[in-house]
């Protein structure tokens, strides 16, 4: 398996990781047979999403004795600090893990302040909480502010043949 460091995190990843939405399409062996195959085939990068229905529960139960293994994502359309600590706690817990490796901020509010969000996440990387953080489906001016408070260390929206939107602004920054 071949591997890259991903965005800004120093985290060494492989090219190919999993989507944990299609979890909520099996149970919680089935998700831990996958993750053990995972390891297997060298498969290290999980995305996932408290909106994933049970994925991060069963992710959490899947990697019990083997979390070191992965780069664990996860994400949250929560807003004010209390909301995002009380998602990233609840996240903790469903993933069964002391910290999450990166966290995206999913399709941010514009009526709260970027620079509010931005100063909360460096907190919770200071408190060891996360190890980075993200936005998804983000604008560049968005991202440059985030990014001069609190280094933004990945961006993840959409991006294909068919949608090249980022290849003028957010590809180049």
């Amino acid at each position: 398996m071949e591997y890259r460091i991903l965005g800004k995190t120093g985290l060494k990843i492989s090219r190919l990781g999993f989507g944990g939405i299609p979890i909520q399409r099996i149970d919680a062996e089935g998700t831990k047979k996958l993750l053990h195959e995972m390891v297997k085939k060298g498969i290290n990068y999980i995305d996932t999403a408290r909106g994933y229905t049970v994925s991060e529960e069963y992710m959490g139960y899947a990697m019990e004795g083997i979390r070191d293994k992965f780069v664990v994502a996860t994400k949250s359309m929560a807003r004010t600090k209390d909301a995002m600590r009380a998602d990233i706690e609840t996240s903790l817990g469903n993933l069964r893990t002391d910290y999450i490796d990166l966290y995206y901020l999913h399709r941010v509010n514009e009526q709260i302040p970027i620079e509010d969000v931005a100063k909360v996440m460096g907190t919770f990387i200071q408190k060891g909480f996360i190890r980075g953080w993200g936005l998804s489906q983000v604008s560049l001016q968005t991202l440059d502010t985030a990014h001069r408070i609190t280094p933004v260390s990945a961006v993840q929206s959409l991006y294909s043949m068919v949608e090249r939107g980022l290849e003028k602004e957010i590809i180049p920054y």
